[in-house]
C-alpha cells in the first residue's frame, strides 16, 4: 500500500479508530474510579471531556458522509449529461483556425481564452448544440491576426488556452492547455499540445497534470 492509499484508508476509517480509542479511554476512567485511583470529580471531568470529543467526532463523520454523498450524486448526474468537447488548432494556408464542437450533449456559457506573449483573445458563446444532430454547430474561429500580432518578431512561443463551459444541469467545466507556436515562412506550425489542468463540477479542486 503506497502513501496515498494509506492516507485514504485511514481517512475512511478515522471514525472507527476514534470510537475505539474513546471506548478504551472510557474504560480506563471507569476502571481508575472503581479501584480508587480517581475521585468522583476527576472522573466526571474526564468523562465529560471524552463525551465532548465523541460528539465532535460524530458530527465530523456526519459532515464527511454528507459531503462525500453530495460529490457522488453530482458526479452521477453530470456524467449523464456531460458534454464531450473537441477542439483543434489548425494551420489554414498561411493562417490559423481554432475549431471546436461538442458531441453527445450540448454545452452552455462557453468561453475560450487564448493568451500568447502577453496578449489575449476571447471567444464566447451562450449555447453550443450537439454536432451529430446539427452540423451547423461546428465552430471555426480565425485566429491568424491574433497569433501573428502576438508573436511579433519572435520565432516561437507558448500559447495558453482556457476552455470553460457549463453542462445542461449547470456544472462548470474548465480546462487549461498549452501549445507551442512556431513561425514557418509566412505561416505557423502548432505542436506539443499539452493539458495543464482540468476542473470538474464534482471536484472541489482542479486536477493538475504533471510532466
Amino acid at each position: 500500500m503506497d502513501g496515498r492509499n494509506a492516507i485514504s484508508f485511514l481517512r475512511n476509517r478515522v471514525i472507527y479508530i476514534t470510537v475505539l480509542v474513546l471506548l478504551v479511554l472510557f474504560t480506563l476512567v471507569i476502571y481508575s474510579f472503581a479501584v480508587g485511583n480517581m475521585d468522583t470529580e476527576s472522573a466526571k471531568v474526564y468523562l465529560q471531556a471524552l463525551t465532548g470529543i465523541a460528539t465532535l467526532a460524530l458530527l465530523y463523520y456526519a459532515y464527511f458522509n454528507v459531503a462525500s454523498r453530495r460529490e457522488e450524486d453530482v458526479a452521477q448526474l453530470e456524467l449523464a449529461v456531460r458534454p464531450i468537447f473537441i477542439w483543434e488548432l489548425q494551420v489554414d494556408g498561411n493562417g490559423a483556425v481554432l475549431t471546436y464542437k461538442t458531441i453527445k450533449h450540448p454545452l452552455y456559457d462557453f468561453k475560450a481564452v487564448l493568451e500568447l506573449s502577453g496578449k489575449r483573445m476571447a471567444v464566447e458563446e451562450q449555447h453550443l448544440d450537439v454536432s451529430e444532430s446539427n452540423p451547423n454547430a461546428n465552430r471555426s474561429e480565425d485566429v491568424t491576426h491574433f497569433i501573428r500580432e502576438a508573436l511579433g518578431s519572435a520565432k516561437q512561443s507558448t500559447l495558453y488556452i482556457l476552455f470553460a463551459y457549463h453542462s445542461e444541469v449547470g456544472g462548470r467545466y474548465e480546462f487549461h492547455f498549452t501549445k507551442e507556436v512556431v513561425k514557418k515562412g509566412k505561416g505557423f506550425i502548432f505542436q506539443h499540445r499539452k493539458i495543464i489542468s482540468a476542473k470538474y463540477p464534482w471536484r472541489n479542486k482542479a486536477v493538475r497534470f504533471e510532466d
